[in-house]
């Protein structure tokens, strides 16, 4: 009993240091656990904060609204959706892109064009009449008081031709005038009579013949008055042109008073053809152009002419403006008050303008624009100075002989203020689209002129352009209806001021580059100091020397020459129609372009020389659009403006020589 006490006694107590041990290691795995639960949290907590700070929450349907934090568009009141701000970090550098697959191209046909520079017509379509030539209309009038006797002309439209009778007219005073002239003509002029009286007895008998001649008495019909020594009472009135009856005022029998119309007489040799252009056509229309219309009367015949007259108001019950065309009619086909069909097909120029050098060099007369002459001379109808077509308008200045730039209609998103398009981005890894602005001129059949923002050869979307800026929207990036980075023009002058060129590698530029750089350098110098002094046919020799020269430096086919191989590009493009300058607008205008890539050069590669080469900018040149150029020296010497401003501008940079 006392051995069963013990054990019992000993059974107890390891029972208890058994539960003893579980209970300590139960509390033990329990704050084990309990630390890993609260380390596990913590690091949820941290990453649950990581992950909202890198995610912009927005509204799908007003991608303008970006917060931090998910909720509700304080809107429309949608709940937000997520957009991860590290996704494409290429967009908050700069421009907006956006990337996707081959799949996702395709299912969305994109499909791009390339911007090409090449010739370009604008066809304009205008509808008028064909109306006598004002010049050749001519008025017969009653030249003396009388009876119209006998009409030889009584009908309209009666061909005559110069001298041709109209009418036979009865005037009492005809035979005083003629008395006076016999008389005059039967007095002595013998030897005896006074020098005083002999002149007056001539001068008595010019005066006599000239009332005569002044009535319409031709030379013949004198003659033969002073030949008869007789008078008569009635005198012929004879046709002055040739031309056709157009309008018969008198009739036979009637009587008339001295300088009442009779007969108007029209050439219809030449005629007009007056057309009607709509405002927004006038851009295409240049004096001297010429126009190929149609007529009823002769369907497969296209007849031509040449504009002669733009009217400078537009009439505000139609907003046209009336185009006046010089028509050659010998043959007689076409009749006044016919409709015409009249086409127009101008050549469009890299301005925007029209291509109107076909009279280059020639003189016109300022009142008939029929006459042309190659020298200066008289006008061979009334006589006046001929004058340079330039001067009348029918040659216009600047790069008219170089083609535009294009791209397909459907490429630019418009907005009412500005034009966007989106520009494949070259040695992508999958399809990239970049937005950018652009400076768009007119359209030109299914195309759009592009004035700056575009280069040749970039590669534009014309399919699926608002696909790309929908996308862009809903991811609350920059997009055509929210501007905020896209892409201004590339080749607006301030982009050269504080420009930072960007390196494609590291590879130092060679020597034997740098060498020959710095003779386009300065034969660039060479080009601005016979600009600076006016020197007009020095610049255009020098212009025409740049292309040769650029030729012959020998650039490595690496990367980190890809920026002068591109500026050498865009300046043989400026470049092709040197030989067509013509005047020093035109020379100062093309420096400026090759100013632009020779100050990339300068920034991208520098220069190797004893002096330091200075970025100047004129506020002033080109209409005040401004102009930048390099120089040698840091005083300024103004290339586009010359000895008239040639103070004009400032320094805006220093380049040092490279070592």
């Amino acid at each position: 009993m006392k051995f069963l006490t013990q054990w019992n006694r000993t059974k107890l107590i390891n029972s208890v240091i058994v539960l003893v041990l579980l209970l300590v290691s139960f509390k033990l795995g329990s704050m084990r656990n309990a630390s890993g639960l609260a380390e596990a949290h913590a690091g949820h907590e941290q990453a649950q904060q990581t992950e909202h700070a890198a995610i912009t929450w927005t509204c799908s349907m007003h991608p303008q609204i970006q917060l931090p934090e998910p909720g509700q568009c304080p809107i429309c009141f949608m709940d937000l959706i997520a957009l991860s701000e590290s996704e494409d970090d290429e967009e908050a550098a700069g421009a907006p892109r956006l990337t996707m697959t081959e799949r996702a191209k395709a299912l969305a046909n994109i499909v791009t064009a390339p911007t090409v520079r090449r010739a370009a017509i604008a066809e304009v379509r205008m509808t008028g009449k064909i109306a006598f030539d004002e010049t050749r209309v001519e008025m017969i009038t009653a030249r003396i008081d009388g009876r119209i006797d006998r009409l030889f002309v009584d009908y309209t439209g009666i061909p005559v031709t110069r001298g041709d009778h109209l009418a036979q007219i009865y005037s009492p005073e005809l035979v005083s005038l003629q008395k006076e002239l016999l008389v005059a003509s039967r007095a002595p002029a013998n030897t005896d009579s006074s020098q005083l009286v002999y002149q007056s007895i001539k001068s008595t008998f010019g005066a006599a013949r000239e009332k005569l001649r002044l009535l319409g008495f031709s030379k013949r019909q004198l003659s033969s008055l002073l030949k008869r020594n007789s008078t008569t009472d009635h005198m012929t009135i004879r046709s002055s042109q040739q031309g056709v009856v157009v309008k018969k005022l008198v009739e036979e029998g009637s009587y008339v008073r001295k300088g009442a119309p009779l007969f108007h007489i029209a050439d219809l040799r030449t005629l007009w053809v007056k057309l009607d252009a709509y405002e927004t056509d006038l851009v295409w229309l240049r004096l001297g152009q010429t126009v190929s219309f149609t007529v009823e009367a002769w369907p497969g015949d296209t007849f031509s002419g040449a504009i002669s007259f733009i009217d400078p108001l537009v009439d505000p019950a139609t907003r046209t403006v009336d185009i006046r065309v010089i028509v050659d009619n010998m043959d007689g086909r076409l009749k006044p008050d016919m409709f015409v069909t009249a086409n127009i097909n101008a050549h469009v120029a890299a301005s925007g303008g029209v291509k109107t050098t076909s009279l280059r060099g020639k003189w016109i007369s300022p009142m008939h624009p029929q006459i042309v002459k190659d020298k200066p001379g008289t006008c061979d109808i009334c006589g006046m100075p001929l004058v340079p077509a330039e001067e009348l308008g029918y040659v216009t200045s600047g790069f008219e002989n170089l083609d535009p730039l294009l791209i397909p209609a459907t490429a630019p998103l418009h907005t009412g203020e500005r034009a966007v398009v989106y520009v494949a981005v070259p040695e992508t890894d999958k399809p990239t689209f970049e937005g950018r602005t652009i400076v768009l001129g007119p359209r030109v059949g299914s195309h759009y002129i592009v004035k700056s923002g575009l280069t040749e050869g970039e590669m534009v979307v014309v399919n699926g352009a608002f696909k790309i800026d929908g996308e862009l929207q809903i991811r609350a990036k920059p997009s055509m209806m929210n501007p905020a980075a896209i892409a201004p023009p590339t080749d607006t002058l301030e982009r050269f001021e504080n420009i930072k060129v960007p390196r494609t590698s590291d590879e130092p530029v060679e020597s034997s580059f740098l060498n020959q750089l710095g003779v386009v350098y300065e034969h660039y110098f060479s080009l601005a100091e016979a600009l600076v002094k006016d020197e007009q046919d020095l610049a255009v020799k020098k212009l025409k020397a740049f292309g040769p020269l650029l030729s012959k430096v020998n650039a490595p086919e690496t990367q980190r020459y890809v920026a002068w191989r591109t500026a050498v590009k865009t300046m043989r493009q400026k470049l092709e129609h040197v030989s067509h300058l013509h005047g020093m607008p035109e020379a100062r205008q093309l420096f400026a372009d090759i100013s632009k890539q020779i100050i990339k050069a300068e920034k991208h590669f520098g220069h190797r020389s004893d002096s330091d080469h200075f970025l100047a900018f004129c506020p002033m040149a080109f209409n005040d659009k401004g102009a930048y150029w390099l120089q040698k020296q840091e005083g300024i010497l103004n290339p586009y403006f010359g000895a008239k401003m040639l103070k004009c501008g400032a320094i805006k940079e220093t380049y040092s020589a490279s070592k």
